[in-house]
């Protein structure tokens, strides 16, 4: 694995071992990801849920985020979170929680009082055993979030009013199996991006864990 752009371009992060239950967001959609939002981070604090690897929140450090929380429950991903933020040098700019990314987004992701870019990769399988859990969080980010802050949520499946609050603010984009639907408080708009709808399914990921 690796960083795409930004200060850390080319470095190479750990991935988790063949055996984990993890399903990190493939290099193809994390770009498309960060085509459509990378220039947003800047000013904004990002939060990694369901973290994983923390590719995403390195990746949006990389991009100019004053800061990143990393939210995971798995002991093993929190210790490879760690070595990937160390080897980054990223130690000032992270905080990493071994935290249920549930419970900790409707207690803590609005007490940090600036501009957020939340990012939500839950398991696939709690779009079939856990749609109300990811509802409630959805719902209460969107009330709860400071001015200018973003939402991003990646999902193995059609995103529709049943999961996503105030449907018709969400943009909605697809790469291969994975889509993934961006909300913005506020007036911000996120960019079109170059790569939107375009591309290919190898880029969707793995079919099991989160990360």
């Amino acid at each position: 694995m690796r960083i795409i752009a930004g200060q850390k371009r080319g470095h190479k992060i750990e991935g988790p071992r063949a055996t984990a239950n993890m399903r990190p967001t493939s290099d193809l959609v994390r770009e498309s990801l960060f085509n459509i939002v990378g220039a947003m981070m800047p000013g904004r604090t990002a939060v990694d849920l369901f973290a994983g690897t923390g590719a995403i929140g390195l990746e949006a450090l990389s991009r100019g985020a004053e800061g990143a929380v990393f939210v995971e429950k798995d002991r093993e991903a929190v210790a490879l979170i760690h070595t990937n933020v160390n080897k980054l040098r990223y130690q000032d700019r992270s905080q990493i929680r071994l935290a249920d990314a549930y419970r900790w987004a409707r207690v803590h992701a609005a007490e940090i009082g600036r501009p957020l870019a939340v990012f939500l990769d839950p398991p696939y399988r709690d779009y079939e055993t856990g749609v109300k859990r990811i509802r409630a969080t959805l719902d209460h980010l969107v009330e709860h979030l400071p001015e200018g802050s973003i939402i991003a949520l990646e999902a193995g499946r059609v995103l529709d009013d049943s999961i996503l609050p105030d449907f018709d603010r969400w943009d909605i984009r697809r790469y291969g199996d994975t889509q993934i639907a961006f909300w913005t408080r506020d007036g911000v708009e996120v960019d079109e991006g170059s790569e939107a709808e375009e591309v290919a399914e190898e880029g969707a990921g793995e079919e099991v864990g989160d990360g």
